[in-house]
């Protein structure tokens, strides 16, 4: 692949939340799979775990888990709780766990500090899920990073079996877009990029720290 096309690629990842019913096969799981193994990871520890399924079922209890979590959140703070919901979960072709062996840390033997041990293990395993979901679009699936907080991560644990060695940290649906969405704006690339020493000129001021807006 050209440098040209793998940016191509890169461009049009998007983050979908909306999907069509639609298959997706061994092979294409198998290459998204592949490219995961091919991440990087400190001390090539290679933490990470994935359990895939295309049970419909099952997608449909993890999506009632996550109505349940934005309910109760919800309940909390009706006001201020801005939390998406996570329907889209159960319409999907494919949903990825996306989990990391904890125990790996013990082999960075030059890293010390457990803070340091929990960064640069949760790293290696987002690189290999940004692997995958590069192979994913690569193939026009969309895909998006769903996170596990400590509310729902008890119920997919059991539901899937993950044993309790393993750090469940994602959930990755994989599927057709029935909304293909906009490309979102993004920095230039001299806004934070120094050359030589940081450049304190570029130090985004506090009413500038907040989310992008969409187009």
């Amino acid at each position: 692949m050209e440098a040209e096309q793998l940016m191509e690629v890169m461009a049009t990842r998007r983050s979908v939340r909306v999907y069509k019913s639609g298959r997706i096969t061994d092979e294409q799981l198998e290459l998204m799979f592949e490219a995961a193994r091919l991440a990087p990871s400190g001390a090539n520890s290679q933490p990470w775990e994935f359990v895939v399924t295309r049970d419909r079922a099952k997608m449909k209890r993890v999506r009632q888990i996550y109505a349940d979590e934005w309910n109760q959140r919800k309940l909390e703070d009706p006001v201020h709780y801005k939390g998406l919901k996570k329907d889209y979960v159960g319409d999907v072709s494919a949903l990825i766990l996306a989990c990391g062996d904890a125990r790996t840390k013990r082999v960075y033997l030059t890293t010390r500090q457990p803070a340091d041990r929990e960064k640069l293990f949760q790293a290696n395993v987002a690189n290999a899920v940004e692997h995958m979901m590069l192979a994913a679009a690569s193939m026009g699936f969309g895909t998006v990073w769903v996170s596990v907080r400590k509310e729902v991560e008890p119920e997919l644990r059991t539901l899937f079996n993950v044993p309790k060695a393993l750090r469940l940290l994602w959930v990755v649906p994989v599927g057709r877009a029935r909304a293909w969405p906009k490309a979102k704006p993004r920095r230039p690339v001299a806004d934070f990029v120094h050359w030589d020493t940081y450049d304190k000129g570029k130090l985004r001021a506090e009413d500038r720290i907040k989310a992008w807006p969409k187009k």
